[in-house]
């Protein structure tokens, strides 16, 4: 208890006692300070889009972006490269 309040100082210890319940008290006293963050370089790689297929690229109403064979053509010529 006293570790909590000493990790908690925004928590009285009448709110401890009466208004947290156990599972509250459980959670608030996990570790948190482990979190692994992405670099800037993995953050973006993990936001990409892979787009393998014509029909995967919709616009809000359903449409194709592109046509197939616009998409084809784009598909041979990065393939090409």
């Amino acid at each position: 208890m006293v570790d909590f309040l000493k990790a908690n100082p925004f928590v009285t210890y009448e709110q401890y006692r009466w208004g947290l319940s156990v599972p509250m008290i459980r959670l608030m006293s996990t570790d948190n300070t482990r979190v692994h963050y992405l670099s800037e370089k993995e953050a973006k790689r993990k936001k990409a889009v892979v787009v393998n297929d014509a029909e995967a690229l919709m616009n809000d109403l359903g449409v194709p972006v592109l046509s197939r064979e616009m998409f084809e053509a784009q598909q041979q010529g990065s393939s090409n490269k």
